[in-house]
């Protein structure tokens, strides 16, 4: 079983080799391979606009399906994600950290 990352879902095509890939480049979260984890990366591209970093993209995010699905706290697939993936997994929880550790997730949690 195989869990579909962010792009599959989306449908943005913007993975490597992606039908949007030359017009757009590939999608940071492809590159960086964060395909169930892309809220916590900085530079995604959602509907065709360069989203921010986590804590400006969060309220955005947070009402995104692929959010639902692979939040590790509150996603129906979040704790599969964690041990399915776990290089994915801890990737994600660095930078959780560094923002936990910058005060600036504070009011999300």
């Amino acid at each position: 079983m195989e869990l579909l990352n962010c792009w599959e879902i989306k449908k943005c095509e913007r993975q490597k080799g992606g039908k949007k890939v030359n017009k757009l480049g590939e999608c940071i979260a492809s590159k960086d391979g964060m395909g169930h984890s892309c809220w916590a990366v900085a530079g995604t591209l959602c509907f065709d606009k360069t989203q921010g970093t986590f804590a400006q993209k969060i309220g955005f995010c947070t009402s995104c399906e692929v959010y639902h699905l692979y939040n590790r706290s509150s996603g129906k697939l979040g704790r599969l994600v964690q041990t399915m993936y776990p290089e994915e997994d801890a990737k994600y929880y660095n930078i959780m950290l560094k923002f936990h550790d910058n005060n600036s997730l504070a009011r999300f949690i």
